[in-house]
């Protein structure tokens, strides 16, 4: 019975010794929760730089508005339009590295020129009242036809045509509803003219990208003319970045 109950014993040693021991499970524990962790570190990197990206797109559109919205008349005021040529709307669409530089690594990354990375669209609009009785303190939509003075159409267009078409009066959308290129929200329609600046850009994903979708964002930016009644364009030296649509 004696070497019986000696070898049980020695047997319970090691086996007392497995149970106890807590290095073991921390490591399998480990090992099960690192790829978790590793998974909502990398995520949430991603989103953090989502997040940026859209509000530096939002920032170019408004910086850009704001840039063309400061165009002046003539100094012998014999006209309350003033101009803006090729130049202006050149430096203005480069003003995107400075603003959103995190533009310059992705087309980069993506072996791509960084304005083949995003689409940048410039347009004037101006509002004609179409009836004279009509008078909507709430809602002027109906009031106005939304016109396109003047058009961006050679800026490029890498995620397809985002240009606002001339000939064909802009219609009116909720205010809350997403930009586009035919239409204007209802809250700007009025006795004005308008400088639209449309910004769009693919998000795509530095981890992971094979397996996610690329992310559009859109933003648009509505200003009024600073300093003038209209904003119209100058066609002198035009290297075909923007189009100066009929009857302007």
């Amino acid at each position: 019975m004696r070497p019986a109950r000696a070898f049980l014993a020695a047997l319970g040693r090691p086996i007392r010794r497995f149970l106890g021991a807590e290095r073991g499970v921390a490591a399998i524990e480990f090992a099960v929760i690192l790829p978790i962790l590793l998974v909502l570190l990398l995520t949430g990197t991603q989103v953090v730089i989502y997040i940026n990206a859209s509000r530096k797109v939002g920032q170019v559109a408004r910086s850009i508005s704001q840039m063309v919205s400061q165009a002046k008349p003539p100094s012998d005021n014999s006209t309350t339009t003033a101009t803006v040529n090729a130049l202006d709307l050149h430096f203005s669409f480069d003003a995107a590295m400075v603003i959103f530089p995190y533009l310059l690594n992705d087309a980069k990354r993506q072996n791509l020129s960084w304005w083949g990375d995003i689409s940048i669209n410039y347009a004037s609009i101006a509002f004609l009242k179409g009836n004279a009785t009509c008078n909507d303190p709430a809602d002027q939509s109906a009031c106005y036809t939304a016109n396109v003075v003047w058009t961006s159409t050679g800026t490029a267009q890498p995620y397809g045509a985002n240009y606002r078409p001339c000939s064909t009066p802009q219609l009116p959308a909720d205010n809350t509803a997403a930009p586009s290129r035919t239409a204007l929200p209802r809250s700007v329609f009025g006795p004005a003219t308008l400088i639209v600046i449309d910004v769009v850009f693919n998000f795509t994903p530095t981890l992971g990208s094979k397996f996610f979708p690329a992310i559009k964002i859109a933003r648009s930016a509505y200003v009024q003319p600073r300093y003038a009644s209209l904003i119209n364009y100058d066609t002198t030296n035009n290297d075909g970045i923007a189009t100066k649509c009929p009857g302007y």
